[in-house]
């Protein structure tokens, strides 16, 4: 297994001939394995490498930015595996960009895309699926009663369903009450100590163009940040991203199952199919219009100015 520093020199000669925009070019050869709204996650297959998956985040203006923001992803790993959530053996390297940013790298043991929770409820049974539901279930009941019993330490969770896995998955097996869970997208460290944000949430605006940051920061920004330490707002964002997996049709025994199995969490206050539907259609929206400005943006600075653009967007998304 290569060392820290070994790493850190690959990914650095990596990043310095590396063109966002057309990946294809890269003197190193690398696949995308999956877009995030403002990160592209890649494998080196023809590298020592290959057995590892490198979420990319081009969001830092210097040294300290960056450095910080690698210990707040570990430290987040650790809290979510101190409260029983599982993550696959995770790392955080940095490298110097370019024009004077800094980008990180967040590497994870690679897992077959078939172990991913979306793929699981698209190519398994619907018995299957409500099992996977409830473990997830299971792992969000848990983080929230540690949240209630020690509420100097607040944990978020964005708790979609591609963002879990099947540990140690094999295709042979049914997926079981005894199934073991992987959380798979810790790069958004939600960590709140004694009610303050520990991760500078306005990094995340670095993705989008310059002219729509204010709008965001003021319209936006703290309210994506809190749904994700709401159980019920974890929960809808759950349910309706089953809509963006194909995978309506589960909607109905999924809500029956999230409202009869987590009434303590929800305070009585049942979802019902039509609040799902609303999230996931101004959910949609916004999302689409922030991806459509990002690709207008890309086109400013390639085309008109000539200049870099730091981010590998997705093409068309299904939703």
């Amino acid at each position: 297994m290569a060392t820290k520093e070994e790493t850190t020199k690959f990914l650095q000669e990596f990043e310095r001939s590396f063109n966002p925009v057309n990946i294809q070019m890269s003197p190193i050869p690398v696949s995308v394995l999956g877009h995030g709204e403002i990160s592209t996650v890649v494998t080196f297959e023809e590298s020592d490498f290959s057995n590892e998956a490198f979420k990319r985040l081009p969001l830092f203006s210097t040294a300290e930015e960056v450095e910080d923001y690698c210990y707040l992803y570990m430290e987040y790993n650790q809290l979510l595996k101190d409260v029983g959530i599982e993550t696959p053996v995770s790392h955080a390297y940095w490298v110097k960009g370019h024009k004077g940013r800094f980008v990180a790298y967040l590497s994870q043991e690679r897992l077959p895309r078939e172990a991913i929770g979306n793929k699981i409820i698209q190519q398994h049974s619907r018995e299957e699926s409500l099992i996977l539901l409830r473990l997830v279930l299971d792992k969000m009941r848990k983080l929230w009663q540690q949240n209630r019993d020690n509420n100097e330490l607040i944990l978020g969770l964005d708790s979609q369903i591609s963002n879990w896995a099947i540990k140690n998955y094999d295709s042979r097996q049914d997926i079981s009450e005894e199934s073991s869970l992987l959380f798979i997208d810790t790069s958004t460290p939600f960590i709140r100590k004694n009610g303050v944000e520990q991760m500078n949430a306005l990094l995340f605006l670095q993705s989008a163009p310059p002219v729509m940051r204010p709008v965001l920061r003021k319209f936006f920004l703290q309210d994506i940040m809190d749904r994700y330490y709401d159980f019920r707002l974890v929960l809808i964002d759950l349910i309706a991203n089953l809509y963006k997996e194909q995978c309506a049709d589960l909607i109905p025994d999924w809500l029956d199952v999230a409202n009869r199995e987590n009434q303590e969490f929800l305070s009585g206050n049942s979802i019902t199919e039509k609040e799902v539907e609303k999230y996931y259609k101004e959910d949609k929206f916004i999302w689409q219009l922030f991806l459509a400005v990002r690709r207008a943006n890309r086109f400013m600075n390639t085309k008109i100015l000539g200049n870099r653009y730091e981010f590998t967007l997705p093409g068309e998304i299904e939703r």
